[in-house]
């Protein structure tokens, strides 16, 4: 079979080609489980996540897991490894609060099993700490992500694509939790060793890019990020296709940009695209789907569009409250927002 799909690109053909034979076999694994037979449902569950086919991985990733610890015992490592995976399909659809026990237990295990320095240890970190910034807790996140790149730094060395990542996901929290000074230097680093190791084409370097782009778009530099949010709109789409859930992140933050440059006619149908790829690809109650309707309220916003801006925020906060809970910091936000919107048009509550 072709190498590891989260990583080497370069197998997706094949990948897509066997995916319906893998799928077949999957309606017998319970008469006929075996440890290979779960690595097979486990790459190809990745290949599924990269594609954002997240619940025909979802679907897959459940068979492996169940077939890996019958057959391996539930300590051993390679169940934290499928467990973890089954986690990111979780949280990918949006339900974060069902992926934190699956990542949690996968930890427990990897570093019973592997010891705390080990590097499979700083990936479950990771997860853990991605599925706490999910749930709105960014500062939970912080050290978990600050270990898991100490970690694959002493494991892997400093050029490794687990550094990028590491240091990538260590960015966004401290973006997160407001210190987006600190974000700059680690996000030039994550995106150089990504594109050393992986090539400038590869879908984790329009990541890479998305978040610098962010950063400088937070500091106020929206000049500076539109030809990276350029760039890594070209990437994701060339590599993944027009309608995967990455694609929709890069057209959303590449219409951010246009906003932040005072251009709501050219973010506008940006927007439009992503949340349609979004609803279309995650469904219309995903956490995603209030984001792109927030930012949309906010571009008819700014193009005087009072009554779809009001119409746009006003559903932003049902899926939000619906998705997120009252608690969550996207929620409160667009909470607040929808609350400035009705002021600002003289909308009574």
């Amino acid at each position: 079979m072709p190498d590891d799909p989260d990583s080497d690109v370069t197998g997706w053909p094949v990948w897509r080609s066997l995916v319906v034979h893998v799928e077949a076999i999957t309606a017998s694994a319970s008469s006929h489980p075996s440890e290979q037979l779960s690595q097979v449902l486990n790459q190809t569950g990745l290949f599924l996540i990269a594609q954002g086919e997240y619940q025909r991985a979802n679907a897959m990733l459940t068979i492996a897991a169940t077939i890996a610890e019958a057959a391996l015992g539930p300590d051993h490592p390679d169940v934290a490894t499928r467990l973890r995976h089954l986690a990111a399909t979780h949280r990918a659809m949006g339900r974060a609060a069902e992926a934190l026990p699956l990542e949690q237990r996968a930890l427990v295990i990897a570093e019973a099993a592997l010891g705390p320095d080990h590097h499979e240890v700083a990936i479950g970190l990771g997860h853990v700490a991605a599925t706490h910034r999910a749930l709105g807790r960014a500062a939970e996140a912080l050290p978990l992500d600050q270990r898991a790149v100490a970690i694959a730094e002493a494991a892997l060395g400093p050029d490794h694509p687990s550094v990028a990542l590491g240091l990538g996901n260590l960015a966004v929290t401290l973006r997160a939790l407001g210190r987006v000074a600190e974000t700059l230097p680690l996000e030039r680093r994550a995106l150089a060793i990504a594109e050393a190791a992986l090539g400038p084409d590869h879908p984790d370097v329009a990541i890479g890019l998305g978040n610098l782009a962010a950063t400088h778009r937070a500091l106020g530099r929206a000049a500076e990020a539109l030809p990276l949010e350029r760039r890594a709109s070209a990437i994701a789409e060339a590599a993944l296709g027009p309608n995967h859930p990455d694609v929709a992140t890069r057209l959303g933050n590449l219409a951010a940009t246009h906003r932040a440059l005072g251009r709501p006619a050219e973010a506008l149908p940006l927007f439009e695209r992503a949340l349609t790829i979004t609803e279309t690809v995650l469904g219309p109650d995903h956490p995603d789907v209030a984001t792109w309707l927030g930012n949309l309220a906010a571009t008819y916003r700014g193009l005087g569009r009072a009554v779809e801006a009001l119409a746009a925020i006003a559903r932003a906060e049902q899926c939000a409250l619906a998705a997120l809970g009252t608690q969550h910091p996207t929620t409160r936000s667009l909470q607040k927002y929808a609350d400035h919107l009705k002021d600002l048009f003289g909308v009574p509550d």
